[in-house]
């Protein structure tokens, strides 16, 4: 701090009168105690607006970090231990651009959105052939074996899978595939990947199960007399690793990946630039309630058809104690074990294979409270570890936990995510209201909770996703949204001449069917976005399984076939030359309007 001081104190001045060259003028002491009355992403960016003295400062690496906790718990961490090969201007620079997205999100200023039906042949992917057909890369549909692309219709197509801009999804009916595609939603490209050996099986040999796991990086398919093959999403390489047996979990982050063993709760890690091929890892030895035995996997079954279970946790079969698993996003030494036994949720640290620390969620806080309540709706909830935020939080559960108040607000219909960071290794919970009959389709990220609701304007029925805002006692007079009020809605159609999305008008309706009911009300709405496709159909067909993903610069709604992309910042920028220029002044003009000073 005192070099930062140094660098920048200034002789007196004689300050001039007019009020913009009055802040530029302000002493370095002064500028730092306004910058730390600042909470919000919004009054950030109008500082670094100021001049560029101010800019200067804010992103001086005496004072970012400082502002980046204050904002976001744990994000100046995640930053430098993500960026530590970089200077400290650039570890600045990824700031600044966290702190645009965090913005964009908060605000409900996506750049671009899409509707999108799956299909084989689909001219909006360019189709990658980097991959050799030897390493399980398609280079045309004529050799995927029992694959008709002229029937596409005759095909049950589910999207399964979302992670870091791309989907997985698969043209055929079994629950697992052997064939998968994968699609590049901000590049714009396809990749197609077939299980080595496919063409020489015959009848229902060819269409076996592989279990399947999309990453950042990594892309997997496998089954446990097979193999697994995993690609690199990046390098177009393809891997083979041999398990010593069957799995029914595998996690991924960057080019690592951790399977959980069926039989015995096996721990097993392997690495794309790893030498030793499968580490076992013994949880047992040191956490006294992983007792080795035979698992089952997460998810629902409705009307005899699995629901997607993208993401979800295990349980132990003799226990019934609920375990999933984190892989530390910047250390590839530490892995996190999650458990549940109905009692106590505790999170195991292990640093190379040994156990270091083993943090228990205190009684008296809301996590415990609301994993407590939620076993009163009669439902099995899986721990479903996933990233929440863009700085080391993941959410281990989301669940409804009925009409009776949550929170001091008395609010009435409350959804409750538990929330662990692993760079402070604190627990969190944050609740939104809204009422329901069960558990909805939810994605939460940094603190906006998306959930499926529907909307109806004079064409008739929409599927619509809503973003609530988390509870806070304090503000409790946010506007609830009842069946038959009117709800705008912000459209996938995109405007011509405008900064923001285009809006319209839709009624708030509640439905009742069968297999997901909708929300009966709605509490703390921030924003709420078109999808496309049928609402009715995608509420009361089975089969049309819906779910939501995505990350900071990212949304997705997935109903069966269908999705809806939502995207922020100038990865949603198309790629076309005429609308490139266009498109970027939008996206600068979007957070430029943010500062109330001119820009430096």
């Amino acid at each position: 701090m005192k070099s930062l001081f140094s660098s920048r104190r200034k002789p007196p001045v004689q300050i001039p009168t007019d009020t913009q060259d009055l802040f530029a003028h302000l002493p370095t002491e002064l500028i730092i105690l306004v910058l730390e009355q600042l909470n919000t992403s919004s009054d950030i960016i109008s500082a670094l607006h100021v001049c560029r003295n101010w800019r200067d400062i804010l992103l001086s690496p005496e004072i970012w970090p400082s502002i980046a906790d204050r904002l976001a718990p744990g994000l100046a961490t995640h930053i430098r231990e993500r960026n530590c090969s970089v200077n400290l201007h650039a570890q600045a620079k990824v700031f600044q651009s966290a702190l645009n997205l965090h913005h964009l999100y908060q605000s409900g200023l996506f750049s671009y959105a899409r509707h999108h039906v799956v299909r084989v042949n689909d001219g909006s992917f360019t189709f990658s052939k980097q991959v050799s057909v030897e390493s399980g890369g398609v280079h045309s549909l004529a050799e995927v074996p029992g694959l008709d692309p002229l029937s596409e219709e005759l095909h049950v197509t589910h999207v399964r899978l979302y992670s870091h801009g791309r989907i997985a999804w698969w043209p055929e009916a079994w629950h697992l595939p052997y064939f998968a595609v994968v699609d590049d939603l901000r590049a714009r490209v396809r990749r197609m990947f077939l299980f080595p050996g496919q063409a020489e099986l015959r009848g229902e040999d060819r269409r076996r199960g592989w279990k399947t796991a999309l990453g950042e990086k990594l892309f997997v398919l496998g089954q446990e007399d097979a193999g697994v093959c995993v690609w690199h999403l990046e390098r177009d390489e393809m891997k083979f690793a041999e398990l010593p047996g069957g799995f029914d979990r595998c996690v991924v982050d960057g080019e690592r990946l951790l399977f959980i063993g069926r039989r015995n709760a096996e721990v097993w890690l392997w690495e794309w630039a790893g030498e030793q091929g499968v580490r076992e890892i013994d949880v047992a030895r040191d956490e006294p309630r992983y007792v080795p035995g035979p698992v089952r996997m997460g998810g629902q079954i409705v009307q005899g058809y699995p629901r997607p279970a993208p993401k979800l946790g295990l349980r132990f079969q003799d226990t019934d104690v609920k375990v999933d698993f984190i892989l530390h996003p910047n250390d590839w030494r530490v892995i996190f074990v999650v458990t549940w036994d109905e009692v106590d949720l505790v999170v195991s640290e292990f640093y190379e294979g040994c156990m270091r620390a083993r943090m228990v969620c205190p009684r008296q806080h809301l996590a415990y409270r609301g994993m407590v309540r939620s076993r009163t709706d009669n439902a099995v909830h899986y721990l479903r570890t996933d990233r929440c935020d863009g700085r080391g939080g993941y959410v281990l559960m989301t669940a409804w936990v009925g009409e009776e108040p949550m929170c001091d607000a008395g609010h009435r219909g409350s959804i409750v995510s538990v929330c662990f960071n692993v760079h402070t290794s604190e627990f969190s919970a944050l609740v939104h209201h809204a009422s329901y009959q069960r558990t909805p389709a939810a994605h939460l990220w940094d603190g906006l909770l998306a959930v499926r609701v529907a909307g109806e304007d004079q064409n008739g029925l929409k599927p619509v996703v809503a973003l609530l805002k988390p509870c806070d006692a304090d503000e409790g007079n946010e506007a609830t949204s009842q069946p038959g009020n009117p709800m705008p809605v912000r459209l996938i159609k995109q405007p011509s001449n405008t900064i923001t999305p285009v809006e319209g008008n839709m009624t708030f309706v509640s439905e009742d069917g069968e297999i997901r009911p909708r929300a009966q009300s709605l509490h703390g709405m921030a924003h709420a976005f078109e999808a496309g496709g049928d609402a009715r159909q995608a509420g009361t067909d089975a089969m049309k399984a819906e779910w939501l993903s995505g990350d900071d610069k990212t949304l997705v709604y997935v109903a069966g076939r269908d999705y809806t992309v939502w995207m922020f910042g100038e990865d949603g920028i198309p790629k076309e030359k005429k609308e490139v220029r266009l498109w970027k002044e939008r996206f600068k003009n979007a957070i430029a309007s943010t500062g109330r000073g001119t820009r430096a």
